[in-house]
């Protein structure tokens, strides 16, 4: 019988604040007895992620030039590569997209790269679905297509909604993929056994999804949704740094899909870490910054109509 030497890989996906980093940080900790390599893919030329991120047995590699599933995929492939070629051989690779990732061409990389194909096979392709704000982006092309392409859909933040709501969603994603195992979670609490070493990925189902999956075409983002990136190395105020929050969750929710960042607070020796979705927002202390850590608040906005202006200014506002 011959021994399968493939790596097996997951792809973990889902639209902007479904809960990605927590599941991958719950899956990464079921993992710890192996070497995973952690492959993370940014919306944007920030690098919060990779600190939201726990420090178990991984690898982590970032890529935040552009998107896994446009200009970035032969880094991806050079990445692979080089994994591959490592003394210390890993046990799988896990792959969390930017939320506005078609998971298409990430899928036909594994399928049609040679090289690649040699070394790695896919296990899953995880999407998480937001429970509570997925209804206001089923008619954009990003969410739909990573519904589309999952053979694992993890809805998450069920807590958020009603049993009526639960239904009709439900119905809706069955509709949309009737083959993919569903989940229905909160705080992305799921057995890592019914995700990881399945081997559900199946690629006739993929291929129903998209049947030019194979074939070499040029994926592109259509997308009215941009990001925006603020830094600042002087500490900000807490108080006016609550007052501003308060400010863009209720006067614009609507329009920003995800935002999340590190803070440098005056009044505080430890960093804050915050992330929102719309109107849902939560910030946390965070590490104690090390000491010869550069002290620093880093913001990522994304959304649709930024006022990147206004952003500036509300920011600079934050000033102690």
């Amino acid at each position: 019988m011959v021994q399968d030497t493939h790596i097996p890989v997951t792809i973990l996906t889902g639209f902007l604040g479904a809960g990605k980093t927590t599941l991958l940080n719950n899956l990464l900790h079921d993992l710890s007895e192996q070497k995973t390599a952690v492959i993370i893919n940014e919306f944007g030329d920030t690098s919060i992620d990779s600190q939201l991120v726990v420090s178990t047995n991984e690898e982590i590699v970032e890529i935040n030039s552009g998107c896994i599933c446009c200009n970035v995929r032969g880094d991806l492939i050079r990445l692979l590569a080089d994994l591959q070629k490592q003394e210390d051989t890993i046990d799988r690779v896990v792959i969390e997209t930017t939320g506005m990732a078609n998971p298409a061409p990430v899928i036909q990389t594994f399928l049609m790269d040679e090289q690649t194909a040699a070394s790695f096979e896919i296990d899953s392709v995880i999407t998480m679905v937001d429970a509570k704000h997925i209804g206001q982006h089923l008619e954009e092309e990003e969410p739909a297509q990573q519904i589309a392409f999952a053979d694992k859909l993890l809805v998450n933040k069920i807590d958020l909604i009603t049993n009526d709501e639960k239904e009709a969603l439900k119905q809706q994603l069955i509709s949309m993929n009737p083959n993919a195992k569903k989940f229905y979670t909160t705080n992305a609490k799921v057995d890592s056994s019914e995700l990881i070493g399945t081997k559900s990925f199946a690629v006739e189902n993929a291929l129903n999804m998209d049947p030019d999956l194979l074939t070499d075409t040029h994926h592109h983002h259509h997308s009215p949704v941009t990001s925006f990136v603020l830094q600042e190395d002087r500490p900000l105020d807490i108080d006016k740094v609550n007052k501003w929050f308060a400010y863009l969750v209720q006067m614009k929710g609507e329009s920003l899909y995800r935002y999340k960042g590190v803070l440098y607070i005056k009044q505080m020796d430890r960093k804050v870490v915050f992330q929102g979705v719309h109107m849902l927002f939560a910030g946390t202390e965070g590490d104690e910054w090390a000491p010869n850590e550069k002290r620093q608040s880093e913001v990522v906005f994304i959304g649709k109509q930024l006022d990147n202006k206004e952003l500036e200014i509300g920011f600079q506002y934050c000033l102690a």
